[in-house]
């Protein structure tokens, strides 16, 4: 039996990230029986200055299957991605796949399932909890977040085209290991240089410079499900989101 891991990049989660671990101890027998995957869970504080360290460091000592990363300081989304998945591929040998999603409640652990079913029958290597997908719902997010997500969308597929991608956005995804061992050994600690929101676009952009096959399934993002504020500078990541595709395209395929 292989296991699975779950990274939870989180800065000032006090108010969800109890209910979002509590939530993927729910699957855990699902996973094993059904899927042959113990799971394993792994939150990585990016110095968060609420009591998001104080309640993670209390699940430890409820859950043998979760465990706490710190930063000592606030470093960005990115730098909390990255170190979550250099963590993975170092200290995780018997997981073949990692899940990364937000901790903020809006996104629910329970389309793990149709993620993995859906990785198998595409032979895939990046399966995304997508917005765009037939059948997916997004409830909760005001109108300026839907129309900046709907023109990053739009900017994404014309400049970059990664086939079987319309969501480049979301974080919201589960990675094979093979894959995300490649695209390190090729792209080391440079792997996700971005701080910000965009840095999912970028590491979607690196993996598919390293060959990955992608797909998607719909869920539904339920913002108004999350506590307290919002992290993301919304006129600042559509333009640095713009810079950034012009850059990756300048990456060569392998």
């Amino acid at each position: 039996m292989s296991n699975i891991t779950v990274v939870l990049p989180a800065y000032n989660e006090e108010e969800n990230i109890q209910t979002m671990v509590e939530r993927w101890q729910q699957f855990r027998e699902v996973l094993k029986n059904q899927y042959r995957l113990e799971l394993q869970i792994i939150a990585v504080n990016d110095g968060s200055k609420d009591r998001t360290r104080e309640i993670a460091e209390g699940l430890e000592k409820v859950h043998d299957n979760f465990k706490l990363v710190n930063h000592s300081h606030n470093k960005g989304l990115g730098q909390a991605m990255r170190t979550g998945i250099f963590y993975f591929l170092r200290e995780c040998p018997d997981s073949t796949m990692m899940c990364l999603m937000d901790c903020d409640n809006t996104q629910d652990p329970v389309y793990i399932t149709d993620m993995l079913d859906r990785m198998k029958e595409s032979a895939s290597d990046v399966v995304t909890a997508s917005r765009y997908q037939k059948g997916a719902e997004v409830k909760g997010v005001s109108g300026i977040r839907l129309l900046m997500s709907s023109g990053a969308k739009y900017v994404f597929s014309v400049l970059l085209h990664v086939p079987d991608v319309k969501d480049y956005t979301c974080g919201y995804r589960l990675y094979s290991r093979r894959i995300l061992l490649n695209a390190s050994e090729r792209f080391g600690e440079d792997l996700i240089e971005e701080n910000g929101f965009t840095c999912m676009v970028e590491l979607l952009y690196k993996l598919y410079s390293c060959g990955a096959v992608f797909a998607e399934i719909p869920f539904e993002l339920r913002y108004d499900y999350k506590k307290g504020a919002s992290k993301m500078a919304v006129l600042k990541t559509a333009v640095n989101s713009i810079c950034l595709a012009l850059r990756l395209k300048q990456i060569n395929k392998a």
